[in-house]
């Protein structure tokens, strides 16, 4: 699949947003030349794959989650305060400059835009099997992020061809059956199988897990109750599990499900997006995850950024009624760090007041040999600066997560770990939400039956009960930094609870401001309430 979209970002690049709709986008293939072969068609769309991935989990990965109650990136000594656009999320007082909500915004009508364009040639072509398919799957990542504009920004234009005059935001409700119709036409076209030949497009699986967000987030989007449709949408997923063509991945796979060499193999990941270090750019969590000591002690070839800390909250989650055997808390760097034998200490000879700059006692020049130690809680020097401070210890404060595991052999900060956009665990606890907010049973399955399921693979202890918080924070725990946790704060109220340094409690910040930049261009659009 890298092989496949890879040459075609070029294309991608030339595409051009919402706001700028008339730009001719050059290219040799028309329709009496190309596309023919199923090989074509799948290249034809590259371009697609590409402009969606170079945004997914990058800024919007980092809206997405710093944004929620599970992580934060602070500043050091003055770096990485970049103008307060990280803080701003943290606070929930961002304003309609934050460059990355205008990078969501333009990013996401760039994909739309590159699969207008490459609607407008492929329904040219002579029809066959192949043609169909890959226009189902476009029109699914089409409504896939019409899907992600709504449940950002609320309103938006809703642009079906390539080419269009700028227009005015369509409401939220018209936008939403675009999004289910779009879906259920394509649905037909589109594989059921979930493996290398479909690896990184849409499928069936993806479609319908795509239908049952669309419906689990629906009284947000229309004011409608739409639960048991979501169960519906959900059980055509599971029954896939029966055909072989999905699963949850066993508990002793798990942690390589999120590593650098993941892929394919995996049939829980119903839609991910191919990263790869060098063709492929734009995820770097271990960037912003490790503490500048690692990469070193750990004979990494990349510097790091330190600056992506865990909340003490968000990991107390993992060890819930005194457990620990929480498979899923196993990828937390805390306390004392060794090196990758796991025995040998990380130490660093450094000077007392290196260690501490606050330190006055008068050997605070006198060299300790310093056991490395991320500490649990997260302690700001300059609060309006969001500051833990530029020495040792500010460097070191907050738990890291290490979901997504570097490879030893990439040379830059750039990573290989494909992204789990959509998991069969998430069908499974997307149905329990539903049956717990009154949609009907199906099949045997019971609320905490399919939430069970998800924390055997853990290795938590079982569950007789489950409330909605219970489900929350079992979400919580199964799809941190996988940029669903915004989304589920605002579907369970929790959006405007207050975290860490967060108290804002304005229920307008469930959608972000329309980026300036985007209205000056089109002066159709109005901005969203409170910006």
């Amino acid at each position: 699949m890298k092989r496949i979209i890879i040459p075609i970002l070029a294309l991608a690049l030339a595409c051009t947003a919402c706001t700028d709709l008339n730009v001719t986008v050059k290219s040799e293939l028309v329709p009496e030349n190309f596309p023919l072969t199923q090989e074509q068609f799948v290249a034809a769309s590259g371009v697609i794959y590409t402009e969606f991935a170079l945004g997914f989990a990058d800024n919007y990965w980092l809206m997405a989650e710093l944004s929620g109650d599970g992580f934060v990136l602070t500043a050091n000594g003055g770096n990485w305060f970049d103008g307060g656009r990280y803080k701003e999320l943290h606070y929930h007082d961002w304003n309609k400059n934050n460059p990355l909500i205008s990078s969501t915004w333009s990013w996401l009508y760039k994909t739309i835009n590159s699969c207008n364009k490459v609607y407008s040639l492929l329904r040219d072509a002579e029809e066959s099997e192949a043609k169909s398919t890959s226009i189902a799957e476009l029109r699914t990542i089409r409504a896939f992020c019409y899907y992600l504009l709504i449940d950002n920004f609320g309103d938006v234009p809703l642009i079906r061809e390539f080419g269009e005059d700028l227009r005015a935001r369509d409401k939220t409700d018209v936008v939403f059956d675009y999004i289910e119709s779009e879906l259920q036409e394509a649905l037909p076209a589109l594989k059921a199988e979930n493996n290398q030949s479909t690896y990184g497009r849409p499928t069936q699986p993806a479609a319908y897990a795509i239908l049952a967000k669309l419906y689990l987030n629906a009284e947000k989007f229309t004011e409608q109750n739409r639960y048991n449709d979501a169960v519906a949408a959900c059980d055509r997923v599971i029954a896939f599990e029966t055909q072989g063509l999905t699963e949850l991945t066993p508990r002793d796979r798990f942690p390589k499900m999120f590593d650098f060499d993941n892929g394919p193999e995996f049939k829980e990941l119903l839609l991910a997006i191919p990263y790869d270090e060098n063709n492929l750019q734009s995820f770097k969590p271990s960037r912003y995850n490790f503490s500048i000591y690692h990469p070193t002690a750990w004979n990494y070839k990349f510097t790091v950024s330190s600056c992506m800390r865990t909340l003490p909250s968000h990991y107390d989650l993992y060890v819930e009624e005194g457990e620990n055997n929480d498979i899923r808390e196993q990828v937390f760097l805390k306390e004392e760090q060794y090196l990758q034998d796991g025995v040998t200490p990380m130490i660093l000879p450094v000077t007392k007041v290196q260690l501490d700059s606050r330190y006055s006692g008068n050997d605070k020049d006198a060299i300790v040999s310093y056991h490395i130690r991320l500490t649990k809680e997260i302690e700001f020097r300059n609060v309006p600066n969001f500051d833990t401070g530029d020495d040792v210890s500010g460097r070191l404060a907050g738990y890291r997560s290490n979901k997504y595991p570097p490879s030893h052999t990439q040379s830059g900060r750039e990573q290989s770990n494909d992204f789990p956009v959509l998991r069969y665990a998430d069908v499974l606890l997307m149905k329990a939400e539903a049956i717990l907010r009154g949609a009907t049973p199906t099949n045997s399955e019971t609320a905490v039956s399919l939430v069970n399921r998800i924390r055997e693979r853990a290795g938590c202890k079982l569950r007789n009960s489950i409330t909605l918080e219970q489900l929350l924070d079992e979400r919580a725990r199964e799809f941190s930094l996988e940029a669903w946790r915004r989304n589920d704060l605002i579907r369970f109220g929790k959006y405007e609870n207050t975290w860490l340094l967060k108290t804002d409690s304005d229920i307008r910040r469930r959608l972000y401001p329309i980026p300036e930049a985007e209205i000056r261009n089109n002066p159709l659009l109005e901005q969203n309430p409170g910006y």
